[in-house]
């Protein structure tokens, strides 16, 4: 298995740096087509893992969920590939943890008599994640530190506890302008696509890539203001 899992990652590495180095976008979908295909299995395993995990807390979540999240991460983690930078490997493992810790904060811990399968399907922010278990001492880890971990940085954690979009709506009330980038962005969109998509150009001409980087420098800023409340 272990080797197995290395063959894997040695492809999947061939694949991203094929998809970074590719510039037709219609070539670049038949590569993310076939990284899902090689990914299967080992997204599988990684969503009845989770499961498995949420039903030792008392939550039920449906695999869909955890397998929806896990293939958009894909996406993304191929997104963010840079050759010369971090390996592909170490991407998806870092998103596939965000997808987890996402998909427990969509649920309540427990529901009432009410609700369907006695658990509560209401989206909303876990509190319980926070609490201390094992007594009331500073040492004592909470229920996020043993499901998920401890090893986040603060924008990390800030990252996971909270959906993009949500993020950039907020940010819409600051600069609606430069939050209808960032959105676009988000979704994968571009050069020339990008521009067309926010109506601001027709290509990516000097206008354009200027809005880029104030979009981003606007948006870091609104997140280092954000995290820091």
């Amino acid at each position: 298995m272990k080797k197995a899992n290395e063959t894997l990652w040695v492809n999947v590495e061939g694949m991203a740096v094929a998809y970074a180095n590719q510039t037709n976008e219609f070539a670049k979908q038949d590569i993310l087509a076939d990284v899902f295909n090689a990914m299967e299995k080992y997204i599988k395993t990684c969503v009845k893992n989770a499961v498995a995990n949420a039903r030792n807390y008392g939550l039920d979540i449906p695999k869909e969920d955890f397998e929806s999240r896990c293939m958009q991460y894909l996406w993304e983690a191929l997104e963010a590939f840079e050759i010369g930078g971090s390996s592909f490997k170490n991407i998806v493992l870092r998103r596939f943890r965000f997808a987890e810790t996402h998909t427990w904060r969509q649920y309540k811990t427990k529901g009432s008599e009410n609700d369907k399968d006695g658990v509560s399907y209401e989206s909303a922010r876990w509190d319980s994640l926070d609490k201390k278990i094992g007594g009331d001492s500073d040492d004592d880890k909470s229920l996020a530190d043993v499901v998920l971990g401890n090893a986040m940085s603060a924008e990390e954690e800030f990252i996971a506890a909270n959906e993009e979009m949500e993020i950039v709506n907020e940010f819409a009330e600051v600069n609606e302008r430069y939050a209808k980038v960032i959105r676009f962005m988000l979704l994968g969109y571009e050069g020339d696509a990008l521009a067309i998509a926010t109506g601001e150009a027709d290509s990516n001409n000097a206008k354009m890539r200027k809005l880029v980087q104030r979009s981003k420098e606007a948006f870091a800023a609104f997140m280092a203001e954000r995290m820091s409340r």
